[in-house]
Parts: C-alpha cells; structure tokens; sequence
C-alpha cells in the first residue's frame, strides 16, 4: 500500500412561518397509527402533550388498557402520572449502541389490550444505617480515528501515540469517596516488528506511577492496575500514557481506545437524577432539588420495576431519598421534572406491502431523494418492468424495528424474493450515498444515507460490499444485479437520473459506441498482459484503443483526449488510490470537472484498488466523481472499494467480458460473471465483495 493510500485510508477521523392578512384556524392533523420514539441515552423518559399533541395524538386517554409500548419486538412495560391534559407516559429507554447507530427505537400505538403492566416492588427504608455511596465506574471514550485493520470489535478509536512520545488524557470521577479504585485502560496496537517484545508503555496518573507493561504485536491490548491509596484526589486527574521507544522497534504506534476508573462514589444527584449499581441494604440519595422523585429498578433494561414506598425527606440542600432492597440491583431516580424528552417523535411510515403484480426493479431509497429518482422509476416502468420503490424507513421499520441496521436492507430483498408474486426480482437499485461514519462523529460532509455492509477483507481490513445485500442465500455469490447511485442530495440524484434516461433516449451516434478504451498502469507486465486478453477476446465490430503507461509519449493527455473524442468503455488496470489512478497521476478526480463528452458516455471498469472507495465520510472517490458529474464522466462504474490482486481480478473481468455485449442490461451482465466464480477462495471472495456498481443494475448500454 502507498503512503497515499494509507493517508486517505486510516484520517484522523425548516420549519417556516406565514402572516397572511387575516387569521385561519388551524387545519386538524391527521393522527398516526404508530409512533417512532427516538432515545439516545439511558433515563427515564416521559411522553407528554407537548410530544404527542404536534402529531395528532390526545394525550388524555392514554392507558394501559389501550396503548403499548414496544422495542425490538418486545412490550415495555410503562408507567402513567396526571390526569387529562396533564398526563403523561413515562418508560425507562436503554440504548445499546451498533455499528450503524447509536440510539434505540420505541414505538407506541393503539393496541386493545396489548400493554404489559408495570410490575412494582416496595423498599421502605430498614432500620439499617443507610449507605451513602456505592462503586461507580466512569468511561472516557473518544471516536476521532477509523481504523479498517480492527478486525473484532468497534473500529473507532481515539489518539494514536508513536514511540517515543506521550499523549496526556484528562480524566473526572464525579463525588469521589476515598477508597479502593482501579484503573482500565483498552489500547489497540498498530505495529508490529522482528523485536519481542515491540511495545512499551508506562502509565502514570495524577504523576504517580500505576503500570509498566511490554506487550507483543498488532491487535487489542488490555492494562489494568489497582491504584494505590491517595493516587486519586479530588474530581479531576491527568492520565500520562509514555511510549519510551525502548524496545528497538523502528516504528511503534498504538491508538487509546477507552480508559475506565472504577472507584466509590457518593449517591449524590446530578440535574436531579442518578444512576448507580447498589447491593442489599438502605442507601440514601441526597442532591435533589425537586421532591417529587420517581424511583426505578432498571437491572434488566427491558422489564423495569417501579418502586414504591420509599421516602422522601427534605434537607438544607433539598432532599434526600430513603430506600432499602435486598440482592444485586442497579437503580435509577431521577425528579419528575427531570425527566427526558425523547430525541424525536414521528409518525410510522406507510408500511410495507407486497405489490399485487411482483416486481423485476426493486428501489430503496432514502426519503430525501425519493421523488429524485422517481424518472428513472417511471422510465424503467416503460420499458416493461414491473417497479417497486420502497424508502429506507419502511425497511427499517418492518426489519429492523426503526432503526437503521444495514442487516435490514438483505432481509427485505430475501422477503421481496421470496414472498413476491413471481417471478422474483431482478434488480436492485440502491438510491443513496453512505459511509463508514454512520454515527457521524467526525460530523463529514459525506452522510450515511443508505448504508453499505461493512465487511473484513485480506489486505486493507474492513470495506464496503454492496453485493453482500444480493447474496440472498449466503454462498458468497448474489443473486440479484445491484447496484447504487450515490446521492447525498436530491440535485446529485436528478443529475445522474437525467444522464441515464439522457443515454438511454438519445445518446449521439457514431463510431464511439464501438470504441473501447483500454488502459494498463506500466509496474507490473500482468496489468499489460490482462488488457491485452481482453481486447484479443473482443467481438468484431468493436474497435480498441490501447494506452500504457510508460510506453506512450503523454500517457495522461491520450486517455483525457479519448473520454472527449468518445468511448463506450474504459477498461483501466493498475494500480489505484481513492481519487487517482497510478503513481503517476494519470487520471484524477479533479480532471473529471473539465471533461467535454458531448453526451458520450462511457462505461468505467477500473481493475484496480480503492477507486470505488464510495463510503469515505470526508472525501469523494474517483467513481462517485465520474458518475455525480452533470451531463459528463461516466454513465456507470464498476469499481473496487479494497485492494486485491490482479491475478484474482482477472477471473471476473474475463467473465465480465464474455457477457458485457450478450447480456441486454449491465447488472445482469455483471451478475453471470459474478456467478461463474469461486467465492471459497479468499482472494476472488474478496473481489466478487468489493467491487461496486455505482449506476443502475438496469442500464442498457448503447
């Protein structure tokens, strides 16, 4: 891998109002079957008028014999405070954070007789003496860095630390209690080298010395140490981690994942709530500001318990919660005035139906750029497929209960396939952009809209496989011709859209529609040898131009000359990196602005690494650029979002070859060259994975 490619690799990661002349009453609002709640932290929770009221919904009539809550599948319990206008619906939301999102979903509808009651429990204070403090644990944890080589777990971390050097980490234990603390510190390693051990690391907090530890090779590392008395003083504290650079390794880099303290803490409220993890006896809360406090056991987030008769006293400071309860139990109280609002409220989306006539075109698309692609739909319906559109909410919603697993989008396929009327689907339209950051932490200019399945690959680790969504039955070959138009809004979606029905509807004619472009990158003989295995297995008719690097006087100006004086195909094979092609810059994203096509669209294949890298959070690969661009570029690209070898790449490209002008559409071409290959080879497993269709499955190439 280059050091360009390793840089763009691993990156240090309206509502509107209106005065008219005289007033009108408001129109009535329609009122949803379904509610979609949106929580992004553990709490208690309510559901009031002023969440339910701007969606229809009358707050007065909630009750346990009409409404339920549900996550996942599952009722969830709820409780019910005030009457009429002031009542309100409170649950306990627990969030257990994905790859692909970081908030959880309930849902609440009208369901006769279809809600689970609250269970309760007393815990009257005992004569014991009650407990004012319990063990606690605090978590740093900051997502900055993506790293694909993560092969188990989050590949999110945090600072990267070469040796020799040090990184200091400020760290805070809320109302600590003198007592006994430890310290956990998670690491992923980076490097590795011939030296045993080829990591080094010394900790220290507060300037005190907690851990000396060597440790061998890449991969996640764990230090734990109990702190010695005194170490922690007060609230806040410094964390040194020092990479001496001592263990003759000639490169040694390590990223801090998370850092945790456990340590006593007292059951004092914060914003008039706590949460805390308590064993049998009495305890007593201080710190509340409001008496009215709600008192829940939370141990199993799913079946809460409210508890009842515990006392509330007031203090010089406000009040104090008296309770008692035996076994292991967390807890969680918190003022009813404290409670949290939900995130969002909306309405359900209209559900999924099974169409009465099947369908050949499946489109998922975000709801952004529904109606975007909505031409192409309709063109598609004209040439005599049966279409079907559905948006990724309702997916979500029927698959994957609300919320956006990318694991959502393979299940409906296998329902639309298998359920449908047949015959069963052909194609797969995926009508959206995505990313790796589908949390958003780096907050990038390149939004996850429809999500990509993130799989483990040889050589770069984890990228993106869209085919992974057509391979219904799991043998490592799909099933379905997909492919993606990858949009972040719906002016970039209408572009491509109008260049498809542009091409298909009236694209020039002329020699250009038999011209096919071939170029070969000049580091290896094998890129030469496998364009030229390709162009000797052309049908007549077809007229090849060939361009090496290294062998052309001006390589470069040859292929921009030929994209303008009009191909039907490039065929590139080299080597790649996310927005260029060869050391030698032979042809980059930025060209494709000054491209003059003339409406001569070609094909784009590039047998090559990382050109269709589509799911970078702060960049554009060279493929979306080639197809994003408004009347110019390129009219479909299939391109690799990892690296492979050529030799494997081969495979598929002389299938590919064989069926590119038999095949009357491009996916379906590409889906019988996919098919004739071998995926329990791991390094054709990972091309048949990795290389991308960002166009439409469906395209009839002129």
């Amino acid at each position: 891998m280059t050091r360009r490619q390793l840089l763009l690799l691993v990156w240090a990661l309206v509502a509107g109002m209106t005065m008219s002349g005289c007033a009108q009453a408001p129109a009535a609002v329609e009122r949803p079957e379904r509610l979609a709640i949106r929580v992004e932290r553990d709490g208690l929770y309510r559901l009031s008028a002023a969440e339910l009221d701007p969606l229809g919904w009358d707050v007065s009539p909630l009750d346990h014999a009409r409404w339920r809550l549900s996550q996942g599948g599952s009722v969830v319990p709820f409780a019910l405070r005030g009457q009429g206008r002031e009542r309100q619906l409170i649950f306990y939301g627990h969030v257990t954070p994905s790859r692909y999102y970081d908030h959880n979903i309930y849902w609440l509808e009208m369901a006769n007789g279809g809600a689970t009651p609250l269970p309760e429990r007393r815990v009257a204070p005992t004569g014991d003496e009650a407990a004012h403090q319990a063990a606690h644990t605090v978590r740093f944890e900051e997502d900055l860095t993506y790293v694909a080589q993560v092969r188990e777990g989050d590949p999110w971390l945090g600072t990267r630390l070469y040796a020799p050097g040090m990184i200091t980490v400020p760290l805070t234990t809320p109302h600590l209690v003198e007592g006994p603390a430890t310290l956990r510190v998670q690491l992923w390693a980076a490097s590795q080298s011939p030296a045993a051990p080829d990591h080094h690391l010394r900790l220290r907090l507060n300037g005190q010395a907690v851990a000396d530890v060597r440790w061998d090779g890449i991969g996640p590392h764990l230090i734990e140490a109990d702190l010695p008395p005194g170490t922690l003083q007060g609230d806040t504290h410094i964390l040194d981690l020092d990479a001496p650079g001592d263990t003759g390794a000639r490169l040694e880099a390590v990223y801090l994942d998370w850092v945790e303290i456990t340590y006593r803490r007292a059951l004092v409220a914060e914003g008039d709530s706590l949460a805390f993890a308590g064993q049998a006896g009495s305890y007593a809360l201080s710190g509340f500001r409001h008496g009215d406090i709600e008192l829940w056991e939370v141990t199993d987030t799913a079946r809460p318990v409210r508890l009842q008769g515990h006392i509330v006293e007031p203090a010089a400071d406000g009040y104090i919660l008296r309770f008692g309860d035996g076994g292991e139990h967390r807890y969680q109280a918190a003022a009813v005035t404290a409670l949290l609002r939900p995130a969002a409220v909306r309405p359900a989306p209209p559900p999924l139906t099974i169409p009465p006539g099947g369908a050949d075109y499946v489109v998922i698309a975000h709801p952004s750029l529904q109606k975007a692609v909505m031409p192409l739909v309709e063109w598609r319906t004209a040439q005599g497929l049966r279409t079907a559109v559905v948006t990724t909410e309702q997916v979500y919603d029927r698959f994957s209960y609300g919320l956006p697993d990318a694991a959502a989008l393979r299940e409906f396929l296998r329902w639309a396939h298998e359920e449908w009327p047949p015959p069963a689907p052909r194609f797969v339209l995926l009508a959206g952009d995505a990313s790796t950051d589908p949390c958003d932490r780096l907050d990038g200019p390149f939004k996850s809209l429809l999500p990509t399945w993130l799989l483990p690959t040889q050589h770069i680790g984890e990228t993106a496989s869209d085919d992974w969504f057509a391979d219904l039955d799991e043998d490592g070959r799909a099933d379905l011709a997909i492919g993606r138009l990858p949009a972040q809004e719906a002016q970039q979606m209408q572009a491509m859209v109008d260049k498809i029905l542009a091409y298909e509807q009236g694209a020039p004619g002329g020699e250009w529609r038999h011209r096919l472009l071939f170029v070969s990158d000049d580091d290896d003989p094998f890129f030469v040898t496998l364009n030229d295995g390709l162009i000797a297995a052309l049908p007549s008719g077809y007229q090849a131009i060939r361009i090496v690097v290294g062998r052309d006087a001006d390589p470069r100006a040859g292929l921009l000359a030929a994209l303008n004086g009009g191909v039907s195909v490039v065929n590139y094979v080299g080597h790649g990196a996310i927005d260029v092609w060869a050391k030698e810059e032979l042809f980059r994203a930025a060209d494709v602005a000054a491209l003059d096509q003339q409406g001569r669209l070609p094909l784009v294949i590039a047998w090559a690494c990382l050109s269709g890298y589509f799911h970078h959070p702060q960049a554009e690969s060279l493929g979306e650029r080639l197809l994003l661009a408004e009347k110019k570029g390129a009219i479909a690209a299939l391109v690799p979002t990892g690296e492979t070898m050529a030799a494997d790449q081969q495979l598929l490209a002389d299938a590919l070859f064989r069926y590119l002008f038999a095949e009357p559409t491009l996916g379906e071409a590409i889906l019988r060259a996919r098919q004739e290959m071998d995926p329990t080879q791991p390094g054709l497993r990972d091309v048949l994975r990795t290389f991308v269709l960002l166009g439409d499955p469906a395209l009839r190439l002129v």
